[in-house]
């Protein structure tokens, strides 16, 4: 036993050494091909690399680790290898950038500047409250859930079934299309709610009822939970189910070693492979319904102008079809989309590089504008217009009719520099990361101590942030969806489950 321990050990040490090695030599690339200045580049480095080691010391909580993580994609990664190993040129999201030093060194002070505030509380906040190193399990079983169990688990799978299949089939909230029928908003906002995150926290509950009571995790369970975040992200055309179900495991993964180890390493190995294929089928597949969907003038064969007339594919500018339509994806081309959004699709760098050329326009007043930005129909937005960022496929003059609708975002750390000033950056990434911070401590109280729980919503707010920038004040949607969800969880808890 303990010659496997330190086998065992060894490899870790191997592992952990291999990633130091490859961070140090990606960064030495990014030295050398850097532009502007290369103590500022080094020192951008140093904060996103510690960033890392932020997210996962001990004392950290989900909403840390999950902030940092994309902090550190969105940010140093994506620059880095863009700069390093492609031609430098950013593909998306930069508008007319001219790629100046100084206009790159201006984009990592603020950078760095927009990252030390999370870094900064989160050492503060563990003096207050960390996760303890053991959790006690609840004592009392719930007799109901006990003997129902299977009947509940398929109940579940019918009801993830179920709104996908009539979300999908009435469009009624998908990434990149505007809804095509009117519905009334309660129901609408009820689906939208259940496939962001509603479902994927009855998950949380089952798999944490199933430890408690069985003292077993249920690999079935697991699975269906992995399927409904599969099923939801289709059912929304998004490739970003790796979010709901990163936050799934990381979170199993932590209560199990909080708890009574009960869960073998071997069978989570074979969880994070089940969530690797999922992701990888679900950004093919979505990959393939865009092209042939969004581009090619399917979406607006059923969007309805206002005087209820249907946009035939006829109206549609013959020019603009003829080039889609040539889009014809292989297994080739799909493959290399991944690779492209791998490195490109995370929010971040480009944003803060397009505001640091345009520090004039910065201002108090701008980000008033900014945030008070309302919604309009087949046009871009106030982040787009203003930056030059305008998309042919967002708007196009001559087929106003499209429900197209891709949204370039800022994140939030270019978006609070919207202002010009780096001490209100770095004071609202402080209020904003301390938000976050409590919303994932209350959820963690009222649960029962339930770290998958905790995990999600401290994933769902920490994706809000690095995804913030359009119609600002409408996060009061998605964050008083997540009080709503705390107060039925508080609920169930106290009425329900009792230790």
């Amino acid at each position: 036993m303990s010659y496997l321990l330190k086998k065992k050990s060894k490899l870790l040490k191997v592992i952990r050494n291999t990633i130091y090695i490859v961070f140090f030599l990606t960064s030495i690339f990014g030295a050398y091909n850097y532009t502007g200045n290369k103590f500022l580049y080094s020192l951008f480095t140093i904060t996103n690399i510690y960033l890392i080691i932020f997210a996962f010391r001990k004392k950290a909580i989900f909403f840390e680790t999950f902030f940092s993580l994309l902090l550190f994609l969105g940010y140093w990664f994506k620059f880095t290898m863009i700069i390093s190993f492609t031609d430098g040129v950013f593909r998306e999201g930069v508008g007319n950038f001219d790629y100046s030093s100084n206009n790159f060194d201006y984009g990592l002070i603020i950078s760095i500047i927009g990252i030390i505030p999370l870094i900064l509380f989160g050492h503060i906040r563990e003096r207050f409250f960390y996760y303890p190193d053991k959790i006690n399990l609840i004592k009392n079983r719930n007799n109901f859930f006990v003997k129902y169990r299977k009947n509940i688990i398929y109940l579940f799978l019918t009801l993830v079934l179920t709104i996908s299949i009539i979300n999908a089939y009435f469009q009624i909230y998908q990434k990149g299309l505007l809804p095509i029928n009117e519905i009334n908003f309660f129901f609408s906002g009820t689906i939208k709610w259940l496939l962001l995150f509603g479902l994927t926290s009855i998950s949380t509950v089952l798999i944490f009822l199933e430890y408690n009571y069985f003292k077993k995790i249920f690999n079935l369970t697991i699975f269906i939970s992995l399927l409904e975040v599969f099923l939801s992200s289709l059912s929304m055309i998004s490739r970003g189910m790796i979010f709901n179900s990163s936050a799934l495991l990381y979170g199993i993964y932590k209560y199990n070693k909080k708890t009574v180890k009960i869960m073998k390493k071997e069978n989570f190995y074979i969880y994070i492979f089940i969530t690797i294929v999922f992701f990888y089928l679900s950004v093919m597949m979505v990959n393939t319904i865009r092209t042939n969907y969004f581009y090619v003038g399917k979406s607006a064969i059923e969007t309805k102008k206002e005087t209820g007339e249907k946009l035939l594919l006829e109206n549609i500018d013959q020019k603009y079809l003829d080039e889609i339509k040539t889009k014809k994806f292989n297994f080739v081309d799909l493959n290399n989309e991944v690779f492209y959004l791998i490195i490109n699709r995370w929010v971040g760098i480009d944003s803060t590089l397009v505001v640091s050329q345009n520090k004039d326009m910065l201002s108090k007043n701008l980000f008033v504008l900014a945030l008070n930005e309302k919604p309009k129909k087949n046009y871009p937005t106030f982040y787009e217009k203003t930056f030059f960022l305008e998309d042919v496929k967002t708007y196009n003059e001559k087929n106003p009719y499209l429900n197209v609708k891709g949204n370039t975002l800022t994140g939030v750390i270019s978006f609070l520099f919207f202002t010009g000033s780096f001490i209100f950056l770095f004071i609202g990434m402080l209020v904003l990361v301390a938000i976050g911070s409590l919303i994932e401590i209350i959820s963690y109280k009222i649960s029962n101590s339930n770290l998958i729980f905790a995990s999600l919503i401290g994933q769902i707010i920490a994706f809000r942030y690095i995804h913030f920038g359009y119609l600002p004040k409408q996060s009061y949607l998605l964050f008083g969806s997540i009080i709503l969800t705390l107060i039925i969880m508080y609920i169930f808890m106290n009425k329900f489950i009792k230790n």
